[in-house]
C-alpha cells in the first residue's frame, strides 16, 4: 500500500463515520439523522422536539451541521415498516426509534444502521438487546424503567386512594409488554393484599366495554397500560372512568394523558429521558459502536395529578402526595 493510501486509511478508521462522506464539491456531507416514532403526529410531537434540542446542545442542527428526517406513524402501528423501508431508503447514518415497535420496523429495513431506542420498556425480554451493559447487535439507547415502576406506581395509587379492595388493570393483549407489565402489577397487588382485576382492549373500540367489565368486576380503580390504545385516548378514557367513578391511574409520565382528565401518573421524566438519548447519537457519530453502549436509565421520576377528576370522584389528594407532585392540574 502507498503511504498515502496508508494514512488516508487510517485518519478514517479514527474519524466520525460520517466525516469523511463527500458531496460533487468536495464538502464534508452532513450526517442524516433519522427519526422513526409511532407516538407523534404533525404539530404534536413534543418529546420528538425534546430530542431535537439535545442533538442541538451536541452540534447537530437540522439544515445547518445535519440533516434529520422524521417519520411519524401517528400512533398507528402497521404504518411502520413502510415508514423504516422509506428512511433505510436515504441511507442514513443512525436512527432514533422512540418505542419497542418502532425500533423493531427500524432493524427489519436498516439492519446495519445503528439504532437508538428512546424510551425502551423491557428492551431484554422483547429481544431489543441482549443485556443492558452489553447490548449486542446495532441497537442501544434509553430505558423507560426503573427498578420497581410498578410496585412504586401501585404504592401511589394506594396512598391516593383510600379503602382500596381490588385494582383493575386495562390493556391491550396484542402488546408484548402489556403481559410482562401485568406480571409484575400482579406480584405488586399480591404483595399489598388486593384483589387484581384484567380487561383488555386491542382498539379504542374496545375501550368502554373494557372500563364497564372492571366497574362490574368490583376494581377501586384502573391501572392503565402506557400503550398506544390508551395513550391516543386520554380523554375518552378520563371521560368513561369518572361516569363509571373509578379513579384512573397511568404507569408513564405522560402529562397530556393528566392533563386530558386522567387522575394520576407516575413515570420518569421523558423530556429528560428524551434529551438525553441525543447524546448516543453524538457518540453513534463519532465512532462508537450501538453494541458496545451500555443501556442508560433514567435519574428522575416524576408525579402529576389531576385536582379536577380527584374532587369530581369525592378524593382528596393528601398533602404528602401534593408536595411530591411536579404538575399539579387545577
Amino acid at each position: 500500500m502507498r503511504r498515502r493510501d496508508f494514512l488516508i486509511s487510517a485518519a478514517a478508521a479514527a474519524s466520525p463515520r460520517w466525516a469523511f462522506a463527500q458531496s460533487k464539491t468536495g464538502a464534508a456531507a452532513r450526517p442524516i439523522i433519522g427519526i422513526l416514532a409511532l407516538n407523534a403526529t404533525v404539530g404534536n410531537d413534543g418529546r420528538i422536539q425534546d430530542f431535537v434540542s439535545g442533538l442541538a446542545q451536541f452540534g447537530y442542527v437540522d439544515g445547518k451541521t445535519a440533516t434529520i428526517v422524521r417519520r411519524y406513524a401517528e400512533f398507528e402501528i402497521p404504518r411502520l415498516p413502510s415508514l423504516a423501508a422509506d428512511l433505510a431508503a436515504l441511507r442514513p447514518d443512525v436512527i432514533m426509534a422512540d418505542t419497542a415497535s418502532p425500533i423493531k420496523a427500524a432493524r427489519e429495513a436498516a439492519p446495519n444502521v445503528p439504532i437508538v431506542g428512546a424510551s425502551m420498556s423491557y428492551p431484554v425480554e422483547q429481544g431489543l438487546i441482549a443485556s443492558f451493559a452489553h447490548p449486542g447487535g446495532n441497537t442501544t439507547g434509553m430505558a423507560s424503567q426503573v427498578d420497581d415502576m410498578s410496585g412504586k406506581t401501585l404504592e401511589l395509587a394506594l396512598e391516593l386512594i383510600k379503602n382500596v379492595k381490588s385494582a383493575g388493570f386495562l390493556m391491550n393483549p396484542a402488546s408484548p409488554m402489556g403481559s410482562l407489565e401485568r406480571r409484575d402489577l400482579e406480584a405488586a397487588a399480591k404483595k399489598s393484599g388486593i384483589d387484581f382485576y384484567v380487561a383488555e382492549a386491542r382498539g379504542t373500540e374496545d375501550i368502554d366495554g373494557a372500563i364497564g367489565a372492571l366497574a362490574s368486576a368490583g376494581a377501586s380503580f384502573i391501572l392503565l397500560q402506557p400503550n398506544t390504545v390508551f395513550t391516543g385516548a386520554p380523554d375518552r378514557i378520563a371521560r368513561l372512568a369518572i361516569a363509571a367513578h373509578l379513579p384512573t391511574v397511568t404507569i408513564s409520565a405522560t402529562g397530556n394523558m393528566v392533563q386530558a382528565g386522567i387522575m394520576l401518573s407516575y413515570g420518569v421524566d421523558v423530556p429528560e429521558v428524551y434529551r438525553r438519548t441525543a447524546s448516543f447519537v453524538d457518540r453513534i457519530l463519532k465512532g462508537a459502536k450501538a453494541s458496545e453502549l451500555p443501556i442508560e436509565f433514567p435519574t428522575r421520576l416524576v408525579v402529576a395529578v389531576n385536582l379536577k377528576t380527584a374532587k369530581a370522584l369525592g378524593i382528596t389528594v393528601p398533602q404528602s402526595i401534593l408536595l411530591r407532585a411536579d404538575e399539579v392540574i387545577e
